[in-house]
């Protein structure tokens, strides 16, 4: 997976192989295949969303931590590695459920532990002081705590809103999931990217939605406009200007916010991947004549974190899944129906990465 030569540079006189991902989820020993220097890149698993009814709100789920270190190895040198599971989705057959937890990752090579946590489960009723907290990490030379999931501010009751998962943070950023305020009603957020967090609603109209961040940026903030009933955002940048290595791994553009009114009858599904390192956008749908039986939001790309979604009469509805690392979306719906394909956006795995920057 992946096609770049490096993730943070490269440098030696051999040629640098592939960055090794490393996915197993029990423990193992993992065996350096050459002599030189290593970055392992350790990544904890996601949380997944929540679930909500009836006017009220749920937030998405919080991406794992993230811890980075340089070790000098052989190719007799062994190591111990767990990668975490990303939370499972919720949501089916129920009216509402908090999200899941993602599971922890880490790396053991003698007496050095890296450690990056799970992602914290998506809530239900999301204040603006509730949220899918971010995994925090440890023993590495960076120590970066995850994205949050976007928070949902005012009262609970009459402000329906799905917020979009956090991102993993690789560059001490804020990648955050997309929040509201008191005035985004039947609204639902971007999940958060790399190079930035998901799009804020700040408006006071009806039926709004935001893009996901990018690999090089926030997907822009929906200002207040109480004359515009059916505001969306555009997504987030792509590029690799952050970035040291070459390639364009994580050159991804966030998701894009989508609106869809009225869709009587009509399977729809904006099923696909946004690119690497980049949230997926909010999905929002009319209050009234909804029944189509696959409304999923986008899934998020590497790293990045599900969209939320909003629905009136959900019949298949889904936030966004996240796919390595980041936090799922949130589903919030006007009625309180059991289905057994309802559910929200599950967390993302996590990953151990192995890469070379100089090989003997």
């Amino acid at each position: 997976m992946g096609t770049t030569s490096s993730f943070f540079g490269g440098g030696g006189g051999s040629p640098l192989p592939e960055p090794e991902w490393l996915f197993q989820k029990s423990s193992y020993t993992y065996t350096f295949p050459y002599d030189g220097v290593v970055l392992v890149h350790v990544i904890g698993a996601g949380g997944s969303g929540a679930c909500q009814y009836n006017s009220q709100g749920a937030t998405g789920g919080g991406a794992g931590g993230y811890s980075r270190k340089q070790f000098t190895v052989t190719s007799s040198t062994t190591s111990t590695v767990t990668t975490g599971v990303g939370g499972a989705y919720s949501g089916q057959n129920v009216t509402q459920a908090v999200g899941n937890a993602g599971t922890n990752t880490t790396f053991v090579l003698s007496s050095t532990t890296l450690t990056a946590n799970g992602g914290g489960a998506g809530t239900q009723y999301g204040s603006n002081t509730s949220t899918g907290q971010g995994g925090s990490a440890s023993g590495g030379d960076v120590n970066y705590t995850g994205g949050d999931s976007g928070s949902r501010g005012g009262t609970y009751q009459s402000i329906p809103m799905a917020t979009g998962g956090g991102a993993v943070n690789l560059f001490n950023l804020n990648t955050d999931g997309g929040s509201g305020t008191n005035g985004a009603r039947y609204a639902a957020s971007g999940g958060g990217g790399v190079g930035g967090k998901g799009g804020d609603i700040t408006n006071n109209g009806y039926w709004q939605v935001t893009g996901g961040g990018g690999s090089n940026g926030a997907a822009p903030i929906l200002q207040n406009n109480s004359n515009n009933n059916y505001p969306q955002s555009p997504m987030g940048s792509g590029g690799s200007r952050l970035f040291l290595f070459t390639g364009s791994m994580l050159d991804g553009i966030g998701g894009q916010g989508i609106r869809a009114k009225y869709y009587q009858g009509i399977s729809f599904s904006p099923f696909f991947t946004v690119g690497m390192g980049a949230g997926s956008g909010g999905l929002v749908t009319s209050e009234i004549n909804d029944t189509p039986e696959n409304m999923h939001a986008q899934p998020a790309g590497i790293f990045g974190g599900g969209g939320g979604c909003f629905t009136g009469y959900p019949h298949g509805a889904a936030g966004g899944d996240a796919l390595i690392g980041g936090g799922g979306g949130a589903h919030a719906y006007y009625h309180s129906t059991n289905n057994p394909q309802r559910r929200s956006g599950r967390g993302g795995d996590g990953v151990v990465i192995i890469e070379y920057i100089e090989r003997s």
